[in-house]
């Protein structure tokens, strides 16, 4: 789905992609490694160091995927220059947990990103609004919303009520 995103919006190559709040099984970032993005590095951060450390084994299955894949452990809002190295960031949707704290972390990342730099940004919307913290557009500050997409298949993580947003920073 994100990779479809991408190369909808003229993103055919990225040499570094980071996933902020990857998590312990991080799906997204896995495929695109293997199946899409087969020469891209890919650094996954989150918050918790034991769901770093699971995915690091997952990874380890594989040789060539771990040598493309770092597993970092970190606040998002401590990464200040390390964001200007990335064609694309994905921000995943349990990545703050209010809309106030979205809108910081995405401002955040705004302020640090690379000149040219995507921003995917996932959300909820309609029940999926129960268990994920809702992205609107008032958060989105600072970014041209260049593509919204709404997954209509059975994938439990691209759920008709899930979306996610393709952005630029505003010029």
């Amino acid at each position: 789905m994100e990779q479809r995103i991408l190369s909808d919006n003229g993103v055919l190559r990225s040499k570094k992609v980071a996933f902020v709040g990857s998590g312990p099984m991080p799906l997204t970032s896995f495929v695109m490694a293997t199946r899409r993005m087969t020469t891209t590095h890919f650094d996954n951060f989150d918050i918790d160091p034991t769901a770093n450390e699971l995915a690091r084994k997952i990874a380890a299955s594989d040789h060539a995927l771990e040598e493309r894949m770092k597993f970092l452990t970190r606040d998002v809002m401590e990464l200040k220059e390390e964001f200007a190295e990335y064609d694309c960031v994905f921000m995943a949707a349990l990545v703050g947990m209010s809309g106030e704290e979205k809108a910081k972390i995405i401002g955040h990342i705004r302020k640090y990103m690379k000149k040219g730099g995507y921003l995917l940004v996932r959300s909820a919307k309609g029940a999926r609004a129960f268990l994920y913290p809702v992205v609107e557009e008032a958060h989105l500050l600072g970014f041209q919303v260049i593509s919204v997409f709404h997954p209509m298949d059975d994938v439990i993580n691209c759920h008709p009520c899930s979306q996610t947003f393709c952005l630029i920073p505003r010029v």
